[in-house]
């Protein structure tokens, strides 16, 4: 049954708080591009203490510069497409976009294919520079095609592709992934991770057909596209059924599991058992988290991660919170909420905030002060900046710039939400060992959607349907 885990960016940070018991990683990620200089360095000292090392295969950073050459042209398409919805009345089905429109689209498609393509170093050259670093893990090869197209918002439905043709995609990574890992050294065997790629359920779980068939019992497979997409839809394909969900929904959650559930779908169908091994590339949202490990409860090995929990906190003002739901909360609502409700206290228990709050404790009745004196509906992202009013009275959530406060805050607020991720790994882990997991899971997501928007809370009813296995419910009046 699963065990999963979180592996962590390698981040000097990260490592600091790992030494000094504040966290307990099970593990540390790093592409070789990154591998320079101090980050070197943090490698072999991670190894030397015996912690996990899993070499991911950069990929990921081809996709940005990739989209931006493209992102005029697929702009200008997609706007057509938003214009022939509305006359449709719902999201693009299969053959509804007129024959030049899904021409011009092929042709990107096409051209975005090759840029994927060219982008990636040859296998051999990849897995040399991983293994340098003595991992203890290595994310494979991968095709970045289909990553590029979800990026670029180029739907299956805008192509009208043949299935096999993104079947095909995946049998060559396999059968390329089969032969790097004949020269890999024994020590990693059943450690090495080749990608996956899926655009839908069906994508997937001929993904999955085609992973088993080539014999690869670990895989990856890249989820960061699906939740960086904005796209919503009001439908989705299973197999030849349309299954329409009653409202454009955020497909960040819906195709998030039904990928998921078609790639191990289609693994079963072929192996007849679930793959022994499993990592989840670019999920950070605990809510996702728990979904999918209940998706890929057959599998004993999970493992997941992302630079999200870092991005939110540093860039994002965005804190993670168990209570009273798993949920990214913004810092400028929780220093207005802070600043309304005199009972209220920011009384995390976690190291990093105690730590933190105990050298920078808040100011309370400051932050009361500001609210009654201003009336303010809500706290701007300037109120917490050194000039302004609450930069002092609420230091978690401010926003200092460059030097030591902006490092111990950064510190702070990373470190806290690897906390959240860390221990909901620990409640889902107790909840499988217990037999729990279909209901721990369920009730994290009845939460989450009791603390949620209508369109949210049916986005997650629809995925957490897709990963019990249930029949996708009606929508509500």
């Amino acid at each position: 049954m699963p065990k999963p885990r979180f592996v962590h960016n390698l981040k000097p940070d990260a490592v600091q708080a790992a030494v000094s018991g504040m966290s307990d990683p099970t593990g540390f990620l790093i592409s070789p591009g990154n591998a320079v200089g101090q980050s070197l360095e943090l490698t072999r000292f991670v190894r030397g203490r015996g912690w996990d090392l899993l070499a991911d295969n950069g990929n990921f950073d081809h996709l940005t510069p990739i989209a931006r050459r493209f992102t005029v042209e697929a702009t200008a398409l997609r706007r057509e497409v938003t214009r022939i919805e509305r006359g449709l009345g719902h999201t693009v089905r299969n053959g509804e976009l007129p024959g030049p429109l899904t021409t011009r689209y092929r042709g990107l498609a096409t051209r975005v294919r090759r840029a994927a393509v060219a982008a990636v170093p040859p296998d051999a050259d990849l897995l040399a520079a991983q293994v340098v670093l003595d991992p203890t893990a290595v994310v494979g090869v991968e095709d970045l095609t289909m990553a590029c197209w979800l990026r670029l918002d180029i739907e299956p439905e805008y192509l009208h592709r043949p299935r096999g043709s993104y079947r095909r995609l995946n049998r060559s990574v396999a059968r390329r992934a089969t032969a790097a890992e004949a020269g890999l050294a024994p020590r990693l065997a059943g450690a090495h991770l080749p990608v996956a790629s899926a655009v839908s359920f069906n994508t997937a779980k001929d993904a999955g057909r085609e992973f088993a068939a080539a014999g690869l019992s670990g895989i990856a497979m890249g989820f960061g596209a699906y939740m960086a997409d904005d796209h919503f839809a009001d439908h989705l394909y299973r197999d030849r059924r349309r299954i329409d969900l009653g409202a454009n929904l955020p497909q960040r959650y819906t195709r998030t599991a039904a990928a998921a559930v078609g790639f191990w779908e289609g693994y079963e169908e072929v192996a007849h058992q679930p793959p022994q091994r499993f990592h989840f590339l670019g999920i950070g949202a605990p809510i996702m988290i728990a979904v999918l490990t209940l998706a890929a409860a057959r599998t004993p090995e999970l493992s997941f991660d992302a630079t999200s929990p870092i991005l939110d906190a540093t860039q994002g003002g965005t804190i993670y919170s168990d209570r009273p739901a798993h949920l990214k909360l913004r810092t400028r609502k929780i220093a207005h909420r802070l600043a309304r409700e005199p009972a209220l206290t920011w009384d995390c228990p976690c190291p990093f905030c105690t730590d933190f709050t105990g050298r920078h404790p808040f100011d309370y009745p400051a932050g009361h002060a500001w609210l009654t004196a201003t009336g303010a509906a809500a706290v701007s992202t300037a109120d917490l900046q050194p000039a302004g009013a609450l930069f002092t009275a609420f230091p978690l959530l401010a926003e200092p710039r460059a030097g030591e406060l902006r490092r111990e805050v950064n510190f702070a607020r990373v470190g806290h939400n690897h906390w959240i991720i860390d221990r909901l790994m620990t409640s889902l882990s107790r909840a499988d060992d217990d037999g729990r997991l279909r209901v721990r899971v369920t009730n994290i997501v009845r939460d989450y959607q009791d603390c949620t928007t209508p369109v949210f809370a049916r986005a997650l009813e629809v995925a957490l349907a897709l990963a019990r296995g249930d029949p996708i419910p009606a929508p509500g009046p």
